[in-house]
């Protein structure tokens, strides 16, 4: 029997066979592209930080609501959204940025009763019993246990960090059980997760500050076609009522530096933060320390310390906890470094300002470890903290580490 070669094929068969399992393959990747775009959303959503290791950038959730409590010594608070929600507590991670008024900033500078937006985390490894929250809760409310802010800020902050004012189309009269006055605006600049993007009603009335050229005026300084920027705050009927309207530039401007002001002279007295990268012993006693700064501080703190690099001055390095607070005496019991290198990390993660240093220490303090927490001191005026702030003892410690809910 004659075998039949390969001319006896179809030729039209061998071309179709890749073709119909290259639309096969195509078709299957195509099917399994929302599944991992999901599971990537879901990751980035449900990341848990670790001590060290700064977090992706989207990590997290967004949530925003009126601060109703603050704890501002260890960085911490409640938001709510709208009068009928329930409160939704909150830590700062110890890179955690505060902005106020398009300024840095720190939890004690937010006024109760200010809206804010904010970047929500799962607790960072360790921290999980920070925010006590009971099971019961956390069924009633899966979305508690996203309770580690990685960036929270302002109305003004948020909007105006990201391009967005607002177009004053006019007052108008509302209507309902308790008729209030509205300002009418429309958004101008691009769309925002987690924004208002669409046009708004927001209340007005006799206590809303509106600002020109760094004074008050009166609401008949409103005018519409204006591009203003707004603070905001719960209102009647879970409306949004103004608290600060800005009617230009300049307004806006002398807020942010009174703010930034208020942040360097907080800073320069409790040290800039960061944590260790590595650690080299020496011989008798001291040894290097890599650190990596926190962000969102005014850059004029990072330059402070550069500038001490060649011996000029000595920095002072103290320990420090997740919560930011430094242990008794730390000006007095820090350790004294020399700053041997600085390095700038090119497009650094969220929380990271893109600052490393290593420094030469004399101590090697129980502190000095991969992970933990630092502060350097620059070449700033010595100043002595309350005690209530610092951390005197282990019981303060062990209170520090779990937020007493009211």
């Amino acid at each position: 029997m004659r075998r039949r070669g390969p001319g006896k094929v179809f030729p039209g068969m061998i071309r179709r066979v890749p073709a119909v399992m290259l639309l096969v393959t195509v078709f299957l990747a195509w099917e399994d592209a929302p599944a991992i775009a999901d599971e990537k959303a879901d990751a980035l959503r449900d990341h848990t930080p670790e001590p060290g290791i700064f977090p992706p950038k989207g990590a997290g959730v967004h949530l925003d609501g009126d601060l109703v409590f603050s704890d501002p010594i260890n960085r911490r608070g409640a938001i709510r959204k709208g009068g009928n929600m329930p409160r939704h507590y909150f830590a700062m991670l110890p890179y955690g940025m505060v902005r106020y008024h398009g300024a840095p900033a720190d939890v004690r500078d937010i006024p109760p009763g200010t809206h804010m937006h904010g970047r929500f985390l799962l607790p960072m490894k360790g921290e999980e019993e920070a925010i006590p929250l009971s099971g019961k809760q956390l069924k009633r409310h899966p979305g508690a246990r996203h309770n580690h802010v990685i960036l929270l800020e302002d109305d003004v902050s948020f909007y105006s960090r990201q391009g967005r004012s607002w177009k004053v189309l006019g007052f108008e009269q509302g209507a309902g059980p308790a008729p209030r006055l509205k300002l009418s605006v429309e958004p101008v600049g691009p769309e925002i997760e987690g924004g208002i993007n669409k046009a708004a009603l927001f209340d007005i009335d006799g206590s809303t500050r509106i600002w020109k050229g760094s004074r008050l005026v009166g609401r008949d300084q409103v005018a519409p076609g204006q591009q203003v920027q707004v603070n905001l705050t719960w209102g009647p009927f879970d409306s949004l009522a103004t608290t600060d309207i800005w009617l230009d530039d300049a307004s806006l401007a002398a807020f942010r530096e009174v703010q930034r002001q208020r942040h360097l002279r907080l800073i320069r007295s409790r040290f800039l933060p960061g944590w260790v990268d590595a650690v080299k012993n020496g011989d008798t006693g001291g040894g290097e320390i890599t650190v990596t700064f926190f962000g969102g501080m005014d850059p004029s703190l990072y330059s402070d310390i550069r500038g001490m690099k060649g011996g000029k001055r000595t920095t002072k390095i103290c320990n420090a906890e997740t919560t930011l607070r430094t242990w008794g005496y730390h000006q007095e019991y820090s350790s004294h470094g020399n700053l041997l290198e600085w390095k700038e990390i090119e497009n650094p993660p969220p929380g990271n300002s893109g600052f490393q240093a290593r420094f030469k220490v004399g101590q090697m303090l129980d502190g000095f470890r991969p992970g933990r927490i630092v502060r350097a001191k620059g070449p700033w005026t010595y100043v002595l903290l309350p005690h209530d702030e610092c951390i005197m003892t282990p019981e303060d410690l062990e209170r520090s580490r779990r937020m007493v809910l009211p």
